[in-house]
């Protein structure tokens, strides 16, 4: 009797397991095709990103495969690319309880637990690989160079990352400055979604949520104010963070490959760590839309230089959203402070450009943290906290 128990309860989870697969496998086929359906799959750089994802896939030695653009295979890692400009502003997912549409995705990336889909917005990778080479070879500030393509667009600097009006793109090196810059911050964004893959998969609890706030006053103390965080949603920070440091675990693991270097050094750790300083020029710029304090407005009109400053004041366009929120990426990856931790133990690897050392990066956090500590003076006083 116990045994033919035993035998049941067996038969039940494989054919709980096996049903639950069966689900994902139908829901991530089905959401596939409406992208391939509604032509939304952009194969931009299509070649370098598969590259460089195969090189993460390895690395972290948990997935069977991975696709980009691909039909949807159960138990891989399947990456789709989107133009998010080109996405409605109505969720396209709400079938699947996905929210994917312009506002959530543009310039960013997520994750998909339950069927292992990574959404990527090419709008991200084009950014990057534009401000990577003004920074590189025109001798402009990252922070400036993202603050140009916000005030401008994307599309106005096409003559930098289009493949077909700028060949250089196919013919650069892995050991080319804006090459480690571009690459290293697109793999960490794209290590940071496998971890939540990872984290989430198996587990509902372990799963990014949308953060849902009571009022523009919880907005404003989640996303600056660290000490005045509701318990509720440390829960969600811890994840972040465990997703940062799976991103960080993998990273360590990835060498140039060999003869390139005279020394083995770690092939995406510069541009990790510039990502970091791309994402303060970008939360900056929003900031600027959105913070009432005239002490960081001066700030920023000295960081970006006054044309560049007019221009982006000139498209500030009304928001009801908490104005610290937009310090840090609406639904994506990761406060600076904890991308910069999790960072910070790549230095500890013999491979590491900063090994033993202070990454290059602090100087640039620890302004950053300013703004932030003189924007949460001014809520602590506007809420009487």
């Amino acid at each position: 009797m116990v045994k033919q128990l035993l035998v049941s309860i067996a038969l039940g989870l494989l054919l709980s397991t096996a049903a639950h697969s069966a689900g994902n496998s139908s829901k991530g086929s089905a959401i596939y095709n409406v992208l391939r359906q509604q032509g939304l799959l952009e194969s931009y750089m299509l070649d370098a990103v598969t590259e460089l994802t195969g090189t993460l896939i390895r690395a972290a030695q948990h997935w069977p495969g991975y696709g980009v653009n691909r039909p949807y295979v159960p138990g891989n890692v399947n990456i789709y690319m989107i133009d998010a400009a080109r996405l409605p502003e109505k969720n396209i997912l709400a079938a699947f309880d996905i929210n994917l549409a312009k506002h959530s995705l543009q310039g960013n990336a997520m994750a998909d637990e339950e069927t292992g889909i990574l959404f990527v917005d090419t709008g991200l990778f084009k950014s990057l690989i534009t401000v990577a080479i003004l920074f590189s070879e025109q001798d402009i500030s990252t922070s400036i160079g993202v603050a140009a393509v916000k005030a401008r667009g994307v599309d106005a600097f096409r003559q930098l990352w289009d493949p077909a009006i700028n060949p250089a793109l196919d013919n650069a090196e892995d050991t080319d400055k804006w090459v480690m810059l571009a690459s290293g911050a697109a793999a960490f964004v794209l290590a940071h979604e496998m971890g939540h893959i990872y984290l989430g998969a198996d587990n509902a609890t372990k799963r990014r949520r949308p953060m849902r706030f009571k009022s523009k006053q919880d907005k404003d103390m989640h996303w600056a104010c660290d000490s005045l965080v509701d318990k509720k949603y440390q829960r969600q920070q811890q994840i972040e963070q465990k997703a940062d440091d799976f991103a960080a675990s993998i990273l360590s693991q990835v060498l140039f490959p060999e003869g390139l270097l005279t020394i083995q050094r770690l092939r995406y750790e510069l541009g990790a760590h510039w990502y970091i300083i791309y994402s303060m020029g970008e939360q900056t710029v929003e900031a600027l839309y959105a913070t009432e304090s005239q002490s960081i407005l001066n700030a920023l009109r000295m960081m970006f230089g006054p044309e560049i400053y007019q221009e982006l004041r000139a498209k500030k366009e009304g928001s009801g959203r908490g104005s610290v929120q937009i310090f840090f990426p609406k639904s994506h990856p990761a406060n600076i402070r904890r991308a910069s931790r999790s960072l910070g133990r790549l230095a500890q690897s013999p491979y590491s450009f900063y090994y033993n050392e202070p990454p290059s990066t602090d100087s640039d956090i620890a302004m950053f943290e300013l703004l932030l500590t003189q924007e949460c003076k001014n809520l602590r006083t506007r809420y009487r906290k």
